[in-house]
């Protein structure tokens, strides 16, 4: 094994964030407007900060939008250093779970670091596959 392939082999064996990542497919979040706006009183995203609301109004919450029974979810923003947690189930993954999660974690991080999660909307999640099979979220925020 010549020296390049044997620093790939351990950035891989050592790192969460595995190269390369293929998008599979991008998980939207779109809530009932409580007031009609935009079209047909649809909103297109959820608001982080008051996601325990939105989670009553939200598009398909209990539909398992992911089979699979472990994902890794990439925060980056706002956050100087990304922070990657693990999620496992057995019976896949709904919007209502990964929003539920996604926001706890918000929550506990915005105490750490002062953020206002209030000011944080998620769009969608772009999913990945790495080159091992594992899937990875990315979040998609309207700041």
């Amino acid at each position: 094994m010549e020296r390049g392939e044997e620093i790939v082999k351990m950035y891989l064996e050592n790192s969460d964030n595995q190269i390369p990542k293929n998008l599979i497919n991008i998980i939207t979040f779109n809530v009932r407007a409580t007031r009609t706006i935009g079209d047909e009183g649809i909103i297109p995203w959820v608001n982080i900060g008051r996601g325990n609301e939105e989670i009553l109004n939200l598009i398909d919450a209990d539909k398992i939008i992911i089979t699979e029974s472990e994902i890794t979810i990439s925060i980056e923003y706002p956050l100087e250093e990304p922070v990657s947690f693990v999620l496992n189930s057995d019976a896949g993954f709904t919007r209502k779970q990964l929003l539920i999660e996604i926001r706890e974690k918000y929550l506990a991080l915005s105490k750490a670091k002062h953020f206002d999660v209030n000011t944080l909307d998620l769009i969608s999640l772009d999913v990945y596959k790495t080159d091992t099979g594992q899937i990875e979220l990315i979040l998609e925020l309207d700041i």
